[in-house]
Formats: C-alpha cells, sequence, structure tokens
C-alpha cells in the first residue's frame, strides 16, 4: 500500500483522478507522489493500491495507470472508500 502526502479533491462519486502530466502541477498534488506511483503501477501490472489525504479525511483505494493517447495526458484514476472504524 502506497501512501501518498498530498491533499486531494475527491469527487462525490469517491472517484479520485490525479493527472500526471502538467506545467504546473494542480493545488495539492505532489511531483514525489506522482513518481512514487509510476513507479508502484509499473511494478504492479498499470496499478497500485494507495491511500490517500482527501478533503473528507483518509481514504484508500486502487488507483489505475492510464497511459496518453492522441487528444489526452498519462493520468491515474480508481474509487476510494473511506478506511474502516477502528
Amino acid at each position: 500500500m502506497l501512501t501518498l502526502e498530498g491533499n486531494y479533491h475527491v469527487a462525490p462519486n469517491k472517484r479520485l483522478t490525479i493527472l500526471a502530466e502538467f506545467t504546473s502541477l494542480p493545488k495539492g498534488t505532489l511531483e514525489t507522489d506522482i513518481e512514487a506511483l509510476g513507479e508502484a503501477c509499473a511494478r504492479n501490472g498499470g496499478q497500485c493500491d494507495v491511500q490517500v489525504n482527501t478533503q473528507h479525511g483518509p481514504m484508500r483505494g486502487t488507483l489505475v495507470e492510464k497511459k496518453p493517447r492522441k487528444f489526452s495526458l498519462r493520468l491515474f484514476e480508481g474509487h476510494l472508500a473511506f478506511l474502516p472504524r477502528a
């Protein structure tokens, strides 16, 4: 499980999209997180389990790396869930 250090915004449907190719990264996104995601996804067939800090608190899920195509950029996306209560 990879723990990301940035603060990310999750959509109401609990979908997280992290754009990996920008001249300036979106607010809350860290370059070190992008590098770590790329390495983890490369080791695990294009996907990796993550825990992230969101506007709702810590969440976890699986992100899948989407390779760039003609009109799209490289990104990581997936659905998250709240951490189980202790």
